[in-house]
Formats: structure tokens, sequence, C-alpha cells
């Protein structure tokens, strides 16, 4: 009698390159964000100064996490989860060009750089932020695959 003995294997992907700025850069609309409400209630300058700077941070990372993305895509790196990779690099470009007038907005000086326009634009890229964390939360992107 021969027993047959099922072999597995753990199959770790690398890592994807774009996730670390893709991580820096939301910090840093988070960041607007606090950073404008903080300005709308204390009216110190410092905050809007604060604010532009997160945002001109978060748009040269985040393009910076953009290309990454594509150059993970199209040479393979997400292993097989290109067909979720899509609607999150379509997301993110969106939330880059929410920032990118947001970043035309805070240009201004004064209260107007900041109040209302400033500060809806930041919730409005935070608000796509979470959506895309939904989404790749129901895409499930980290799941272990056993290999026989």
């Amino acid at each position: 009698m021969s027993v047959a003995r099922a072999q597995s294997k753990l199959v770790v992907s690398r890592r994807p390159l774009h996730k670390t700025p893709v991580a820096v850069a939301n910090a840093c609309f988070i960041g607007t964000l606090l950073t404008d409400v903080t300005y709308w209630q204390s009216a110190e300058v410092m905050w809007a100064d604060f604010s532009a700077w997160l945002l001109f941070a978060g748009l040269v990372v985040g393009v910076l996490a953009v290309l990454l993305a594509l150059v993970d895509l199209f040479i393979g790196r997400l292993s097989g989860a290109a067909r979720s990779a899509w609607p999150s690099l379509l997301g993110n470009l969106v939330v880059l060009v929410i920032s990118f007038f947001n970043a035309l907005v805070h240009s201004r000086d004064a209260w107007t750089s900041v109040v209302p326009t400033g500060l809806t634009l930041s919730v409005a890229a935070v608000i796509v932020l979470l959506l895309l964390c939904l989404l790749e939360w129901s895409f499930g992107r980290n799941r272990v695959e056993v290999v026989e």
C-alpha cells in the first residue's frame, strides 16, 4: 500500500514597487486635510503653508507611485492581480488630479487658499482614498496561495 504525499509550497510574490510611494502620498493627502481643518479653525497661516507643502510632496510622490505602478503592471510584478490593479491605478490618478487642482487653489493667499474650495477638495481626495481602500480590501489582494 503506497501513501501519496501531497507537497505544498508557499509561493511568495515580490512586493510591488508602487506600494510604499502610494502609502506616503496618501499620508500627505490625509495630512493636507488635517492641516486644512486646523487652518479653518485657527486662521493661523502656518497651517495653510503646511497644507501646500504636503500637497506638493504628495503630488511628487504620487506621480512616482503611478509610474512605478505602471512598471509593476507591465513587467508582471503584480502576480496575476492585473484585473484588480486597473481600478486602483485609475482611482489613484483621480486623487492626483483632485490634489493637483487643490494645489492650484492652495497657491492663493490667505483665507481663500483653504476655505472653502481647498478644504472641499481635500475632503474629496480623502473620500476617494477611502473608497480605494474599500475597493482593495474587497478584492482581497493579500491572499496566500498554495501551489501543489
